[in-house]
């Protein structure tokens, strides 16, 4: 058993979102990710794994397959793995949400930044 505070891994930076691993393992990734209004992550997909964004702080848009939709604090969201998504912060406050992969992508994504 490992046991992480989320509440650690909450740490915002000005110039650039954060992303701070909670587990690494083959099966899943989990990780949270931080945002400072106006930033966000492009549009992409993980093809083989689902993704799961739970917005613990803060609001934003999320696309999935060109279509936007409002997000906010409480919000749990599920994609598949071919769908593309992009999320952003589009509120005045930081926005933070975890993040499971399932299964691990690739260890590319278990890099911190």
């Amino acid at each position: 058993m490992k046991i992480e505070k989320l509440s650690d891994k909450i740490v915002y930076m000005d110039d650039k979102l954060t992303k701070r691993i909670l587990f690494k393992e083959t099966r899943v990734l989990s990780f949270v990710l931080n945002f400072r209004p106006g930033q966000g992550v492009p549009p992409h997909n993980h093809e083989q794994s689902d993704l799961i964004i739970h917005v613990l702080v803060g609001q934003g848009e999320m696309g999935v397959d060109g279509i936007i939709h409002q997000i906010s604090q409480g919000d749990v969201i599920h994609c598949k793995g071919t769908e593309v998504f992009s999320l952003t912060n589009t509120g005045d406050k930081d926005m933070s949400c975890f993040v499971i992969l399932a299964p691990n992508p690739s260890s590319a994504y278990s890099i911190e930044v």
